[in-house]
């Protein structure tokens, strides 16, 4: 086999990947080109024809790859060589998390006589019948189809962009440095549409002296369509915050607490125990006081006779809820709830009596007698960093929310479930084994001041949304100042108010649309690391173009 043979059954393939992007590298050209898996193009590539349409064969002379933080580029010098001619030239690739860019930068050595020198796009097969938009150099915008049979001529000429959609991502190629068209390669049993300059009405060959260059480059963007769909799938529920033993007595003073907010939600003993996240039940009296709130008080004690004396310490008069849980393994059992309820309706408390975990759904998932039968309500806490501390770890738990929630309404019988504290750091260790040394107390996280905070809170509060969710509560009042807790109070605003089902991807974006008497208000958050545009639909046809921050959270409003 000869070495030439050889060469072109065994090619070298670089894979790349960043953000979102991914392709192979295969000499000069790029191939199989997906966004977050998905495939978008066949491939990228600067191609060099002669007089007579042979094509050069390129030969790369040297490579280097840069890579950043905010991008991976890959920097090719080419030279393209054959039919008694010689070229030069540099392919630079640019992936960036919101785009992906080749460009071509080429050099006549030798006087060269070309009819085409550039960059070319293969669209995939598969795009046959796809709907496209074609926009011309002058900022027209034509509609046009990726033609299904076999098209004899360019189906779409002068062009300076190209929009389209696949697996509800936007797609859009931008091209500079020349006017473009499309052929449909099929022509030749090629499995492609391709896209590439120069236009063929322009007279060809076109004689190339030496130094004379040919500047192009094309970018490919992507932006997801997040279709929000006329379907309530449950109403805002109630949301609330809490409080533990290092709770401030109150919130920053620019923190305004709305009407809308849920009760205060503090698990109470005799003593406020740091270790096992406990506050005494005088400090959460006190503190609703200060804060104008009713109390969701849940008692947590040894024995039923401490249960009681914990209980007729409150003020009943200011709680709204009640719940009862052992001190030892976190749930409620039945001497605790027996003495419990007997000793609330002793003294005529009129509120919800809640029974289940304190602490993961692990504990009433494996203790599923702890939801009572008579309790009005199921309770189980959140906190994504049971196992893992990184951020992309912790917005995997989103997902995961909702299934945790729909399986404490079967173990509940469809009783309401009031989801809380939820916290982005561990309120006490469940699982401990002996008792925590000072550097094990819980303490807030970092993270939690961050915008991230708020776009997992986003996220959590979207996964948790349902018609038996009665209630979550999140953060700590101390940390209400915080993006996190701006975004909470802004949404109890709307407790009540119809949420509408979307397509959205939890793991990518949390996308939160309430219906308004004004519109459909949409909350959208970026779940990534990445700058993300997204494209947000709504019911009525009405859309919006985002982009956002690694992590940023907004929201909209759709007629």
């Amino acid at each position: 086999m000869s070495a030439t043979v050889e060469s072109r059954l065994q090619t070298t393939t670089t894979y790349l990947n960043f953000g979102p992007w991914s392709a192979e590298l295969q000499g000069d050209e790029l191939l199989h080109i997906r966004h977050r898996g998905l495939p978008v193009l066949r491939g990228l590539r600067a191609v060099v024809r002669n007089h007579n349409w042979l094509t050069l064969t390129p030969g790369i002379m040297s490579s280097r790859t840069e890579v950043s933080a905010d991008s991976l580029r890959v920097v090719l010098e080419v030279e393209w060589n054959g039919y008694a001619a010689r070229y030069t030239g540099q392919v630079t690739i640019l992936i960036q998390a919101e785009n992906l860019t080749l460009s071509f930068n080429g050099t006549a050595v030798e006087e060269f006589t070309a009819n085409r020198i550039g960059l070319v796009v293969l669209h995939r097969p598969d795009d046959a019948g796809r709907p496209i938009t074609v926009t011309s150099p002058a900022g027209d915008s034509t509609a046009a189809v990726f033609p299904t049979r076999i098209s004899a001529h360019q189906p779409f000429k002068d062009i300076a962009a190209l929009d389209w959609e696949r697996d509800h991502v936007a797609y859009r190629l931008d091209f500079d440095g020349d006017i473009f068209e499309t052929e449909d390669q099929r022509n030749w049993t090629d499995a492609s549409f391709k896209t590439y300059s120069t236009p063929l009405s322009k007279p060809f060959p076109v004689t190339h002296r030496p130094g004379d260059t040919v500047t192009q480059s094309i970018r490919l963007s992507a932006r997801h369509i997040i279709s929000v769909i006329d379907e309530t799938r449950g109403l805002v529920p109630e949301l609330g915050t809490s409080a533990d033993a290092s709770t401030r007595e109150e919130p920053g003073s620019t923190t305004l607490i709305p009407a809308e907010l849920g009760p205060l939600l503090a698990e109470v003993t005799v003593e406020a125990d740091p270790a096992m996240g406990l506050i005494s039940a005088k400090k959460a009296v006190h503190l609703a006081e200060r804060l104008n709130l009713p109390l969701d008080a849940r008692i947590v004690a040894d024995t039923p006779e401490e249960a009681v004396a914990v209980l007729r310490s409150l003020p009943l008069d200011r709680v709204t809820r009640l719940g009862i849980y052992s001190k030892t393994n976190h749930i409620t059992e039945n001497n605790l709830w027996d003495a419990f309820t007997a000793e609330a309706k002793e003294l005529g408390f009129q509120g919800e009596l809640l029974a289940g975990a304190r602490s993961h759904f692990t504990e009433l998932n494996r203790n599923r007698h702890s939801a009572h039968q008579h309790a009005d309500g199921v309770t189980y806490s959140i906190t994504p960093q049971m196992h893992a501390t990184e951020p992309g770890a912790i917005i995997d738990t989103v997902a995961m929310q909702t299934l945790t929630a729909e399986e404490a309404l079967r173990i509940g019988n469809g009783k309401p479930l009031h989801i809380g504290p939820v916290t982005l750091a561990a309120r006490f260790n469940a699982v401990a084994t002996q008792r925590p040394m000072e550097e094990e107390l819980p303490s807030q996280d970092p993270l939690q001041s961050t915008p991230f905070a708020a776009a997992w809170l986003l996220g959590s509060i979207t996964a948790l949304t349902s018609p038996g969710t009665g209630s979550i509560s999140y953060a700590t009042v101390s940390e209400l100042g915080s993006p996190a807790g701006q975004l909470l109070l802004h949404l109890t605003a709307h407790r009540g108010s119809e949420v509408l089902a979307t397509n959205a991807e939890p793991e990518l974006v949390a996308v939160y649309p309430v219906r308004t008497p004004g519109g459909v208000l949409t909350f959208v958050g970026n779940l990534t690391a990445h700058a993300a545009d997204v494209r947000v639909v709504g019911p009525s046809g009405a859309q919006a173009d985002l982009r956002l921050a690694p992590w940023e959270t907004t929201n909209m409003l759709l007629s």
